[in-house]
C-alpha cells in the first residue's frame, strides 16, 4: 500500500473521530488537562514519554517516533463517567448530573529514512464537564460548564545518532465552550447568564528521546500553552438592571505550558518500568472574565481564579506475558491548581490519584489495547471561599474511564 493510501486510511479515521469530538452530545471530558491519549497510555498513567513504542508517541513524545519502523496507524477513544456531590452547610446536597462523555484519538507515523520520521495526531489536550442543573442551591455559582477541545498535530522527528532523537511539532486546537451561571443579586431573586462560544488556538511542542542502552531510555517534552479567545452568543435572564438580554460576548481561557521528564528501565526485554514528572504553569489562569458586546459594551462578568502551578507524578509497569498478550498498570498523582479561597464548581477537585490497568493484544500486524482507569478526586472545601455560607465541601468525587485503541503496522 502506498504512503498516500495509508494517509487516506488514517484521514478517514481521524475525520470520524473529529465528528465525535465536535458533537456536543458526545465528546465532553471531565477534568481540565487530559493525559489519556491512547488506551496503552491510559493504562500506563501516561508512561510513554520514555518508552515510546507505538504511534501514540505523536502525542506523548514525538521524538520517540524515530524508533517506529515503516508506517503505523492507531485510533480509538476513551469513555468518561464523572461523579461528585456538593454538600451544603445546612445538610442539603446536590449530585452532579449523570453523564458519559467520549474523547477520541487518531495517529499515523511514517519512517522516511534512517534519520527522518513524520507523524500526525488528533487528540484532546483539555476538557471540562460538570453540571448540577439550574436548581443548584448555591447562589451566584457556575452550575453547568462544558469545554471541548480537539487538537491536530503534525510532527517531524530527526534521529541525530543511534542514541539521540529530536522533534518539533505544531498544534492547532479547536475549542467549544458552554457556560451557565446563576446570578442572585439579592436573596430570593434568581437570574441566569450563559455563554456558548468557540475558538482556535495555535501551539507547539519540542521533544527529546535518548536511548542510553538496551536497558535505559529517557524522554523530555515541552508543550506550549493554548490560549483560547472564545466568542459567541450570550444570554441573560432576570439580570440586575438589565432584565433579559440576548447578545454576543467573548471570554479568554488561559492554559499552561507543560514540561515532562521521564525515565524508563528494562530489567528484562519483556518487562519495563517508567517514572515520570511533569510541571504545569496553571498560574497563567488568574481570572475568568466575560465581556459583553453592544448594546451592553463595557459590562463584564469577572471572577478571580488565581490558580497555582501544579505537579504530576506517575509510575508504571508493562510486561509482555506472551507474544500476543501484554499486561499493563500505572498510578499517578496530580496536585491541585485550585486555591481554597477561590474554590468554585468549574473544577471541583483538590488534587487526584489515578489507578490504571490494561491489556494489549497482538495478531499479525494488528494490535488492540484496552484500559480502565479509576480517578480518585480529593476533597475540596469551601469554608474559605465566596460560597462558604452555603457550600461546605465536595464529597465522593471520582470518575471511571474505559478506553480502546486499534493499531496497524504497514
Amino acid at each position: 500500500m502506498s504512503f498516500l493510501k495509508k494517509m487516506s486510511v488514517l484521514a478517514l479515521s481521524v475525520a470520524a473521530a473529529a465528528s465525535f469530538s465536535t458533537n456536543p452530545d458526545l465528546a465532553k471530558a471531565e477534568g481540565f488537562a487530559l493525559q489519556d491519549w491512547s488506551a496503552r497510555g491510559a493504562a500506563l498513567a501516561g508512561g510513554l514519554v520514555a518508552r515510546g513504542g507505538d504511534a501514540a508517541s505523536v502525542s506523548y513524545n514525538p521524538a520517540a517516533i524515530t524508533e517506529l519502523e515503516g508506517t503505523q496507524v492507531l485510533f480509538g477513544g476513551e469513555y468518561i463517567h464523572p461523579i461528585n456531590t456538593v454538600v451544603g452547610i445546612s445538610g442539603v446536597s446536590k449530585h452532579s448530573e449523570t453523564k458519559q462523555y467520549f474523547a477520541p484519538h487518531g495517529y499515523i507515523t511514517h519512517k522516511y529514512n534512517d534519520f527522518l520520521s513524520f507523524g500526525f495526531g488528533a487528540f484532546s489536550r483539555f476538557g471540562l464537564g460538570n453540571s448540577y442543573g439550574s436548581a443548584f442551591f448555591v447562589p451566584n455559582a457556575v452550575y453547568d460548564v462544558e469545554l471541548i477541545t480537539f487538537t491536530v498535530s503534525p510532527v517531524v522527528a530527526w534521529r541525530v545518532n543511534d542514541n539521540l532523537s529530536l522533534a518539533l511539532g505544531l498544534e492547532l486546537a479547536y475549542g467549544d465552550v458552554d457556560f451557565n451561571q446563576k446570578v442572585n443579586p439579592v436573596p430570593g431573586v434568581n437570574g441566569f447568564m450563559g455563554m456558548t462560544g468557540n475558538a482556535w488556538s495555535p501551539a507547539f511542542n519540542l521533544s527529546v528521546h535518548y536511548r542510553f542502552n538496551d536497558q535505559w531510555k529517557a524522554g523530555f517534552v515541552y508543550r506550549s500553552h493554548n490560549d483560547f479567545d472564545f466568542s459567541g452568543n450570550l444570554k441573560g435572564t432576570n439580570l440586575p438592571m438589565l432584565g433579559n438580554i440576548a447578545t454576543t460576548g467573548s471570554a479568554k481561557l488561559y492554559t499552561p505550558d507543560s514540561y515532562t521528564l521521564a525515565v524508563a528501565y528494562y530489567p528484562l526485554q519483556e518487562l519495563s518500568f517508567e517514572a515520570q514528572v511533569q510541571y504545569n504553569t496553571w498560574s497563567r489562569y488568574s481570572e475568568l472574565a466575560i465581556k459583553i458586546d453592544p448594546p451592553y459594551s463595557g459590562l463584564t462578568s469577572s471572577s478571580v481564579k488565581d490558580w497555582r502551578d501544579t505537579w504530576f507524578f506517575s509510575l508504571s509497569s508493562e510486561y509482555k506475558l506472551y507474544d500476543w498478550l501484554t499486561l499493563r498498570g500505572g498510578v499517578s498523582y496530580e496536585t491541585s491548581p485550585v486555591r481554597e479561597d477561590h474554590a468554585d464548581f468549574i473544577a471541583p477537585a483538590h488534587g487526584r490519584w489515578k489507578y490504571g490497568a490494561g491489556l494489549g493484544f497482538s495478531y499479525d500486524n494488528w494490535t488492540l489495547d484496552v484500559a480502565y482507569v479509576y480517578h480518585d478526586i480529593l476533597e475540596l472545601r469551601y469554608n474559605h471561599s465566596d460560597y462558604k455560607t452555603t457550600a461546605d465541601h465536595i464529597d465522593d468525587a471520582h470518575a471511571h474511564t474505559c478506553s480502546f485503541s486499534i493499531g496497524y503496522k504497514f
